[in-house]
């Protein structure tokens, strides 16, 4: 391996191929990947309806190797859309709780100003690797939206088979949260 360690951050509402390409390359140039779910104290709303147990279970079901692929839970600093260094430091020490420092590799999509969070002094010694999110145009929200509308089959081509046998308990949770009851109400 290149790297030693890795470092994928997101919210995973829901676990997609997206989120699988992070992971596989982080895996391929990193002996250890530590992923950050973020928003974790946050569940039942529109932007974030699962809880972080659930989404940690999805990305667990993908990868159960513990030893190379290290799954911890990250609440919110201050909001979600909080993208300063201090941010980026926050983040930072509670991966320095786990690796007792900076991750060699920063992991993530062209879509998000990830570089952004961190000051460049705390990440001096640090790589980033950045997958562009045309190589799979997808989002968790479309996810979501395919769920609300019970479609199955369309969902399952964008995760990992793995997950096929949650799609009702992922259905089940996601239809609790009375925005996405709203909105099948209104597709209806």
């Amino acid at each position: 391996m290149v790297y030693d360690s890795g470092l994928i951050v997101g919210r995973f509402q829901t676990f997609h191929l997206g989120h699988q390409s992070l992971i596989d390359a982080g895996l391929e140039l990193c002996d250890r990947l530590f992923i950050l779910v973020g928003s974790a104290q946050e569940f039942g709303t529109e932007r974030n309806p699962f809880n972080i147990a659930t989404r940690m279970k999805v990305i667990r079901e993908c990868y159960p190797n513990k030893e190379r692929v290290k799954i911890y839970a990250l609440s919110d600093l201050t909001n979600e859309d909080d993208v300063t260094p201090e941010w980026g430091r926050y983040v930072l020490e509670n991966v320095h709780h786990y690796l007792y420092k900076v991750p060699e590799l920063m992991i993530y999509g062209n879509d998000e100003a990830r570089s952004r969070w961190f000051d460049l002094n705390d990440i001096k010694d640090a790589a980033e690797f950045i997958i562009p999110r045309s190589r799979l145009p997808i989002s968790a929200t479309m996810l979501r939206e395919m769920m609300v509308r019970d479609e199955r089959e369309e969902w399952m081509k964008y995760v990992n088979p793995k997950l096929h046998k949650l799609y009702d308990e992922l259905r089940m949770e996601l239809m609790s949260v009375e925005y996405y009851r709203k909105l099948r109400e209104r597709i209806d």
